[in-house]
């Protein structure tokens, strides 16, 4: 009797083994078309709304040139001070990382004399803005995997920032927006004077593309930027916009670069479900990029780069997203049922935000089953059951239920989904229209 309660025993513990998921995730053989949930296809494009939402994105877009001033709390720029004393995590080849390279770094950031610059610059290509001044990544696991901890943003082509610190190499420079701070590779920015920062201050029409990966050359046909979903160009004239450069010292050179103007539109767009749904099957598919790594977008900056579009400037990251605005509803006390409930009754579907804790994701409504759908760009997910925790890997921007996997979940243990987890809903939607 004994031998056969061991092999039942082994049996089982084979079959869990052997049940690891190599199989496609049941959400993602479900259409990934966001148009299938448009209900509403009216266009919000009241006047004076999008005028007040547009005078309001540029106020926060040109702050670098309209007064900012270096934050003098070190505590906030140099955030990353206190891991690299105590947590020194893995570099690029999985190895633990020491003290000596922690402490090399700390001394090129020179965080005793910062601030020592209050320049301003704009961004002359797409780049990662860093919590030190390496390229290196820091893992905190052997495993960890897209995560460098080290990695905070990307920003724009375009953008204007303010200069507050450079580290002793001068190969990075310290930089500082209404969204994000962090160190960028200097060759990156190209410094305005201050009747450049004028001249630039003065534009009030901009363009949006309506698509990725469109290459934008200069007058030569030499490579100048990548459009991108969210991104903001000056318009010059019906048919070209400012395309930026440096001169040898550095300084800023503007040019005027020829575009076709079917590939951009006004800024901002109206708002509409419809306008919603073909910027999500323009992201469906593209891979994952933590904190825009590989120039690619995380969770928090799909929703950024999406909503740009309409005239709204979002935090970079997820927690502070949720926080925007006044039209939030707390989740976290509720059940499943209770929640999907509520957002049901209060969101508005590609109006709204579904947050949870290091995560979100845009509501989309429900399929025709009833259950909520949403739009994200997600790396992976957990699933449990008795025998062993797996992750599946979602790998970038999908549209799922919120509970993608969850078939491979056991039936009395199991890992909690997105829906179990979700502690807000936050409706831009609504935020929009309060303009």
């Amino acid at each position: 009797m004994r031998k056969y309660y061991s092999l039942v025993i082994c049996i089982f513990v084979l079959w869990g083994c052997s049940n690891q998921n190599t199989k496609t995730i049941a959400d993602l053989k479900k259409p990934q078309d966001a148009s299938l949930y448009v209900k509403n296809t009216k266009v919000y494009d009241d006047p004076k709304t999008l005028e007040k939402l547009k005078e309001e994105y540029l106020k926060k877009f040109f702050a670098p040139f309209n007064g900012m001033k270096p934050n003098l709390n070190k505590q906030e720029v140099f955030w990353v001070e206190g891991s690299l004393r105590k947590n020194f995590g893995y570099n690029e080849n999985l190895e633990k990382r020491t003290s000596e390279f922690s402490e090399s770094l700390l001394d090129q950031m020179q965080m005793e004399t910062y601030p020592n610059s209050a320049q301003k610059a704009i961004v002359i290509k797409d780049s990662n803005v860093r919590a030190v001044p390496t390229l290196k990544p820091r893992y905190s696991t052997r495993d960890g995997y897209p995560f460098d901890r080290w990695q905070n943003s990307l920003i724009f082509y375009g953008t204007p920032v303010l200069i507050t610190h450079y580290d002793k190499t001068r190969r990075f420079a310290h930089i500082q927006t209404e969204f994000v701070y962090g160190w960028v590779e200097s060759s990156h920015l190209a410094i305005v004077g201050d009747e450049d920062a004028k001249t630039l201050l003065k534009y009030k029409n901009f363009v949006l593309p309506k698509e990725d990966h469109l290459i934008i050359d200069d007058n030569h046909q030499h490579f100048l930027t990548q459009a991108r979903i969210g991104k903001l160009f000056f318009l010059s004239s019906k048919d070209s916009i400012l395309g930026f450069t440096r001169n040898a010292n550095g300084t800023l050179k503007i040019q005027r670069v020829k575009i076709d103007p079917q590939d951009f539109f006004e800024f901002p767009q109206p708002f509409s479900q419809n306008a919603v749904a073909n910027f999500i099957n323009t992201l469906v598919g593209q891979k994952y990029g933590w904190g825009g790594m590989y120039e690619s977008r995380d969770c928090s900056a799909f929703i950024r780069d999406i909503y740009a579009n309409f005239g709204l400037y979002l935090p970079r990251n997820s927690f502070a997203q949720a926080q925007y605005g006044t039209h939030q509803v707390k989740l976290d006390s509720l059940s499943l049922k209770e929640k999907e409930k509520v957002i049901i009754q209060n969101a508005t579907p590609f109006g709204s935000i579904l947050w949870l804790k290091g995560h979100i994701m845009l509501y989309l409504g429900v399929d025709q089953e009833g259950k909520i759908m949403v739009a994200h760009s997600a790396w992976s997910v957990q699933t449990k059951d008795l025998f062993h925790k797996q992750e599946h890997k979602l790998g970038g921007v999908v549209i799922t239920t919120l509970a993608p996997a969850d078939e491979y979940n056991g039936w009395w243990i199991r890992a909690k989904t997105l829906g179990d987890r979700i502690g807000m809903e936050n409706n831009l939607f609504l935020q929009m229209q309060d303009k």
